[in-house]
């Protein structure tokens, strides 16, 4: 009965100290969003960034340009806006390499053209608004660039069409960005990604903010919240480094696993476990030194 007792107890720190391994603190990804199409006054699209977790700091797009981009996880940008001149496409260079992520929707369509946009010199685009194009398709389902890219998680070809219009457009060229899905016509690009840093660059021709803001009303469940998400909350390691105290609890229960041997194994004693130190040999006597 002692054993089972015993037993029980290491087996509940174990389990104590798994999941303490295994836990990750979680912390809102925090995101400046800036663009005429994405209205703060629109509660629609507010309530679904909300619904997200995500926490959302919007700034006129006239003063994007001299806005810190400091303590931003994320920023979500607007192509049918003009955001001036000075130096914001190097300041989003620089937040890349830090690992931040950039999100821009409909890049070239509006009074930016694409090389104001980081990487942008190499990319071309065709607009077709109206009617612009409803069905969107993720490339190569098999293939890590397809659906199985972190942008593409969890999505799928009939969840990013019929938006009315689900895109503006599309890139004819993306130069060295890789393609994550199409019109469903071969060439015709509907999102892209690029690494840059330790963070990322994805753009898109769909109409996300619309989408989400628009009378619909998708919400925070709708497929174009969860590409959102995918997008601001990318990470480059996933993995978190093991803490000391992670490292402490570990060797807290591998303690826990020799008590447990102890007294479930027949014969053991406690002088079983000792500590042995080798002195070394007296070239004399070929005997340990004293």
């Amino acid at each position: 009965m002692q054993n089972q007792k015993i037993t029980a107890s290491m087996t509940g720190l174990l389990a104590f100290t798994w999941l303490m391994l295994t836990a990750v603190p979680t912390q809102a990804t925090t995101m400046l969003v800036s663009g005429n199409a994405m209205n703060q006054a629109a509660t629609n699209l507010t309530n679904a960034i909300t619904g997200l977790g995500l926490q959302a700091v919007f700034v006129e797009p006239s003063n994007f340009a001299t806005t810190n981009l400091a303590g931003f996880d994320a920023v979500w940008l607007d192509g049918f806006s003009q955001y001036g001149s000075g130096n914001w496409s190097a300041n989003l260079m620089a937040f890349m390499n830090g690992g931040g992520k950039v999100f821009v929707q409909n890049p070239g369509f509006g009074s930016e053209g694409f090389s104001a946009y980081p990487l942008g010199a190499q990319l071309n685009a065709i607009f077709t608004y109206p009617p612009g194009q409803e069905s969107i398709s993720i490339v190569d389902t098999t293939s890590p660039v397809g659906a199985n890219h972190p942008v593409n998680q969890g999505l799928n070809n009939a969840g990013l069409s019929n938006w009315g219009a689900s895109a503006y457009g599309y890139f004819s060229g993306i130069g060295g960005f890789t393609g994550l899905s199409t019109t469903g016509t071969a060439g015709e690009w509907i999102t892209i990604v690029s690494p840059v840093g330790t963070g990322y660059l994805v753009y898109t021709q769909q109409g996300v903010s619309q989408y989400l803001g628009g009378p619909s009303n998708p919400g925070a469940g709708s497929e174009a919240a969860h590409f959102l998400n995918n997008v601001v909350t990318l990470s480059s390691n996933p993995v978190p480094e093991p803490s000391s105290i992670s490292l402490f609890l570990l060797g807290l229960g591998f303690i826990s696993l020799i008590a447990i041997k102890k007294h479930q194994t027949p014969g053991w004693k406690s002088s079983s476990l000792r500590i042995v130190t080798v002195s070394p040999l007296c070239t004399s006597t070929n005997k340990p030194c004293r």
